[in-house]
């Protein structure tokens, strides 16, 4: 596959690579002499015909490279990509640039959750080989090592060199929640959130008498000429609020045999939901935090706008499904009363619970989401008799012990629910909706006011 020669680094700034004579200039030189040496010594001037054509090409190509000053080797490849950062599903050219007029041949290793055109991975071209990489599954794929092969035009001199590997970091998918955008406990000082404290706002509270220091411009006149006494209107204040997500990143579970190739992971849809739920608040004005009970992401500080969104899409993309290293969970030492607060989490472990609990009884509005993989524990494949996987029985029983860990769990969610934390299993875009849905009614419901 050849492509059109890249903006590459100057030959000087790079490293020469000591370039070898190839099987064919061999030949070519042995031959050639020997051929010349039979016909003097024989006295036949046919056989020079045979080798003075391969003894030429040895001597153009050999004359060639002291020309071009490459006694000493060519510059080394270069390889760049076209972006480093991608999103889920997204495309980005990886090209493999060597000096000019040479013949460049590169094969990349395949990499987990990419795909790459050629399909193999292996491309070559006219001094410039591209490659299309397309990412799968958020994360930092490893593109390389690269094996490049690199020779002149007429094939005499050629050079093996292997590239470092190049990193490109796949950030989840720009999902947007289809959910109201309403909180129960707005905390800050402006935003878009309608409060229960009455100020300076648009949304009307009530039409009451005018009062010393009340603004002119808010006196309703209708009401003034109708009654005989000056009436304003009074309005509720617009806040914002503080948002955190906390994501459990302490195992990843791993969908059903049975279910399809490209059913996420726990820890997919956990970054997949903490993405679109920070993006959702920070494009309403939010101030949005994220800390991992796990050690895979690492904590974000609280921000809001376009910056932080950024801030925090990069640390998604810069963690790394291969880190398996056991490490003890993050405490959450206090969370703020009023906070919005989602736990993206397949609630498997009890630390989990503990610290759901804690932040409960710290006052913050705890809404959870429940990542594990549907197929995980799905009794609709049990059919009283063994699971057949590879046309062999497995006797270890994964299906029924993840269906009693399921069923287990059950009575996790229910006390959750029965605690007043809502928990609702992530299913795309509109997993959140009847939830929030359901605290925005609670919120704006009469309350009794307490004597």
């Amino acid at each position: 596959m050849t492509a059109t020669p890249a903006t590459a680094e100057p030959a000087a700034e790079r490293p020469l690579v000591r370039t070898r004579p190839t099987a064919a200039l061999l030949r070519a030189a042995v031959v050639g002499c020997a051929a010349i040496t039979l016909a003097v010594l024989a006295g036949k001037p046919v056989l020079i015909l045979a080798g003075l054509p391969l003894l030429a090409w040895a001597l153009v190509a050999v004359a060639r490279r002291v020309r071009r000053g490459e006694e000493l080797g060519i510059p080394l490849p270069w390889i760049h990509a076209g972006r480093r950062t991608i999103e889920e599903g997204a495309s980005t050219s990886v090209t493999v640039t060597s000096a000019p007029d040479t013949l460049l041949a590169a094969t990349v290793p395949l990499a987990p959750h990419a795909d790459f055109a050629p399909r193999y991975g292996a491309a070559a071209g006219d001094a410039s080989v591209r490659l299309r990489l397309s990412a799968q599954r958020w994360g930092r794929v490893h593109v390389g090592p690269v094996h490049v092969l690199v020779t002149d035009p007429l094939g005499a001199f050629r050079a093996q060199e292997q590239l470092p590997p190049l990193d490109v970091r796949v950030v989840p998918s720009s999902t947007v929640l289809d959910a109201p955008i309403e909180v129960p406990t707005p905390i800050g000082v402006s935003g878009v959130h309608l409060s229960r404290r009455r100020g300076d706002g648009t949304a009307l509270s009530e039409v009451r008498a005018f009062r010393p220091g009340d603004r002119l411009h808010r006196i309703n006149w209708r009401v003034s000429q109708r009654t005989g006494e000056l009436h304003t209107n009074a309005t509720f204040t617009e806040q914002d609020t503080e948002v955190l997500i906390v994501t459990d990143t302490i195992s990843d579970v791993a969908p059903a045999p049975w279910a399809d190739d490209d059913a996420p992971t726990s820890l997919d849809m956990t970054i997949r939901a903490t993405s679109a739920v920070a993006r959702h608040y920070l494009t309403a004005g939010d101030r949005v935090s994220v800390f991992d009970i796990g050690h895979l992401i690492g904590p974000v500080r609280a921000g809001t706008g376009p910056r932080q969104l950024r801030v925090l899409t990069d640390a998604l993309a810069r963690a790394s499904r291969d880190d398996q290293q056991t490490r003890p969970m993050r405490r959450l030492r206090a969370v703020r009363p009023g906070t919005l607060t989602v736990v993206c989490s397949p609630l498997l472990h009890p630390e989990v619970i503990t610290q759901i609990g804690e932040m409960v009884a710290h006052g913050a509005d705890v809404i959870v989401v429940d990542t594990l993989p549907p197929s995980i524990g799905d009794v609709s494949v049990l059919q009283g008799k063994p699971l057949r996987r590879d046309g062999r029985i497995s006797d270890r029983f994964w299906p029924e012990a993840w269906a009693t860990r399921r069923l287990l769990r059950r009575t996790t969610v229910r006390e959750l629910r029965e605690a007043g934390v809502p928990v609702t299993a992530w299913e795309g875009p509109s997993s959140l909706a009847p939830v929030l849905q359901s605290l925005s009614v609670a919120r704006s419901a009469p309350r009794m006011r307490r004597s």
